[in-house]
């Protein structure tokens, strides 16, 4: 299984136990994770889009509008990594991660916000990374798309704020590193390495109390204020004690050897 699908999992997981009925929109790996989801006693709706396809997302997006009904909760979580020098990362992976990471966080919400603004009422979830606050070497592309991510958050909470709708709430999750393999072998001096399930406690808890902006751990907001308040010589040092550093995600061909 993907790693990216096993950290969907346990998010979708967690919402069941919430409460909440679920559609699923994915790229890959849908149906085991309905039928996870269906055990847990369940009604689940199943799509598979290409999330960096726009017309597709719309085309899914009426879809789910028509045989489901309004989408009260949009989790915004599909996300790709290449994790290598600039230099070596070819144009086509360049644009398909702002695609994934970013862009069809505008279509998405977009095809589904009006509902909400009707309603006024709703939630919308923003899943970036602790790399959208604080650049790390070989993501320079995963961190410019989590940084917008993060943008895209706070923008459209000013926004729903400008237009008077308190119903609507609005969250951004920004863990370190998870060790789901979503990259390989990560490592950090000064940042835990996350199990799936803290990250999934940590982003629930969120949702559910309306907080804006989840950290995980949330003593990683420290360090954003550090580089906030420090000048670039101390970051550059505190970086460097850091050491972070992943490798890029392990293909299906590897997996099966």
């Amino acid at each position: 299984m993907p790693a990216s699908q096993h950290r969907k999992q346990e998010k979708y997981h967690a919402l069941l136990q919430s409460g909440q009925k679920i559609t699923l929109a994915c790229t890959d790996g849908v149906l085991e994770t309905a039928e996870q989801c269906r055990r847990l006693g369940t009604t689940v709706h199943t799509y598979e889009v290409d999330c960096s396809q726009r017309e597709d997302i719309y085309r899914t997006a009426e879809k789910v509008k028509n045989e489901v009904g309004d989408v009260s909760i949009l989790v915004n979580n599909a996300g790709v990594v290449v994790c290598t020098e600039l230099l070596n990362i070819k144009d086509d992976q360049i644009q398909r991660t702002f695609d994934v990471n970013i862009m069809a966080h505008f279509w998405t919400t977009k095809a589904f916000l009006p509902a909400m603004l009707k309603n006024n009422h709703g939630h919308v979830v923003t899943v970036a990374s602790i790399c959208g606050h604080l650049p790390l070497p070989q993501l320079v592309d995963y961190c410019s798309s989590k940084f917008a991510a993060v943008g895209f958050h706070i923008a459209l909470t000013a926004e729903l704020a400008g237009l008077g709708k308190n119903g609507i709430k609005t969250s951004c999750l920004c863990p370190v590193f998870i060790n789901t393999g979503f990259v390989r072998n990560p490592r950090s001096r000064l940042w835990p390495i996350l199990k799936p399930e803290y990250v999934v406690k940590e982003l629930m808890d969120g949702i559910l109390t309306n907080k804006k902006m989840i950290f995980a751990p949330p003593s990683a907001r420290f360090f954003v204020l550090m580089e906030r308040i420090f000048p670039e010589r101390f970051m550059a040092a505190v970086n460097k004690l850091q050491d972070a550093y992943c490798e890029g995600p392990v293909q299906r061909a590897d997996k099966e050897k």
